[in-house]
């Protein structure tokens, strides 16, 4: 058997997605992976562990009936957006969503528009779908360019806020390249819960919008993997036609109702994120020779002007156990991506870049 010649053709050019680095022994400060560096409240651990009993043994609810009621009921109750629980759908993560709308929309060929950089999953599935990419680079300070809004394509895809620069797009921004595109428009709001931006009430405007968001970052159940995406019922009810019986499970659904229940607790919580974030900002800022952009994420974009010293900073910070996110592509060698971990990760990292900036800077 030759199974290069059983597999599909596009995936002998295929490269799968690559997460950050996950080292699993102990004494790394993780700060690349964009993940909430506090633990689920006990509360959810304890709704989690009540609902370990027999009905794991039964198949979830396949249409998540009461966790749908909840989010638009409770979650998004101000956010002056859809209310039909026919206009939202629940996936296996947010990643899952956003396969399931290449399902939907994609015919090996069609085109889609994606900007540069951003999220490189949207990559990664357009070439697993064989679809023909339109990739527009991000004007110098990662905003959208006047070309985008004249695109054509089946899907694009908007990453607001936009990983790795951490900046959301403002929503006049949005909505006129929903009345300008003439399919659907994508925008993947993982980092939202960070942000004091959001295009939900858009929803009500442009019936080719679909917004995908995540428990994994802002609620702390990355593991869990539970994402939900709002859209017009009629897009909603064709994606529930492709997506697997059973996608997320009892245990999922049970977290993600928990975090729901307690949001404004998580919400609080996630306070220390923020003031963490403007903590690192003026820190980082002190010194020469380094640039921190303004992010509404989780997460701070760092630019060197000197690019020869960025890998030196990230080797050297490696050898302390520190752990940032740096890419090696076009335009993006001379920063560093450093999720925003606790006060006590915050301060050791910030002890061992003010040693290496001694050195380089």
């Amino acid at each position: 058997m030759e199974l290069n010649k059983l597999i599909r053709e596009n995936l002998r050019k295929y490269s799968a997605y690559e997460p950050g680095e996950q080292p699993t022994e102990e004494g790394w400060v993780i700060l690349n992976t964009n993940e909430n560096p506090y633990p689920p409240l006990p509360e959810i651990l304890n709704d989690i562990k009540k609902a370990v009993n027999n009905k794991i043994r039964l198949y979830p609810d396949p249409t998540s009936f009461e966790l749908r009621k909840e989010i638009l009921n409770v979650l998004l109750r101000d956010k002056d957006t859809l209310t039909n629980r026919n206009s939202i759908f629940i996936g296996n993560g947010s990643d899952e969503i956003l396969d399931v709308i290449f399902k939907v929309f994609i015919d090996p060929g069609d085109e889609i528009v994606i900007f540069y950089p951003t999220y490189g999953l949207y990559k990664v599935l357009a070439t697993l779908y064989n679809a023909k990419i339109n990739e527009i680079q991000l004007n110098e300070d990662f905003s959208i360019p006047d070309k985008a809004f004249s695109a054509k394509g089946k899907v694009m895809f908007i990453n607001s806020p936009n990983d790795p620069n951490g900046k959301s797009l403002g929503n006049a921004t949005i909505l006129k390249l929903c009345d300008n595109f003439p399919g659907i428009v994508v925008v993947d709001e993982s980092y939202a819960d960070f942000s004091n931006q959001t295009c939900l009430s858009l929803l009500k405007k442009a019936k080719n919008l679909i917004i995908d968001r995540s428990f994994s970052k802002g609620f702390s159940i990355a593991s869990l993997r539970m994402g939900f995406a709002l859209a017009d019922a009629e897009i909603i009810k064709e994606m529930n036609r492709v997506k697997l019986p059973y996608n997320t499970n009892y245990l999922g659904q049970i977290a993600a109702l928990s975090c729901i229940k307690h949001n404004k607790k998580i919400f609080e919580q996630n306070k220390k994120i923020l003031k963490e974030r403007e903590r690192l900002n003026k820190e980082l800022d002190k010194y020469n020779g380094i640039t921190v952009l303004p992010s509404d994420a989780n997460f701070i974009f760092v630019k060197f002007d000197d690019k020869s010293k960025t890998l030196k900073f990230v080797w050297d910070l490696k050898e302390m156990k520190i752990l940032v996110r740096h890419f090696s592509k076009p335009g993006l060698y001379n920063y560093i991506r450093v999720t925003i971990g606790t006060e006590e990760d915050n301060n050791k990292f910030l002890n061992a870049f003010g040693t290496i900036a001694n050195k380089y800077l």
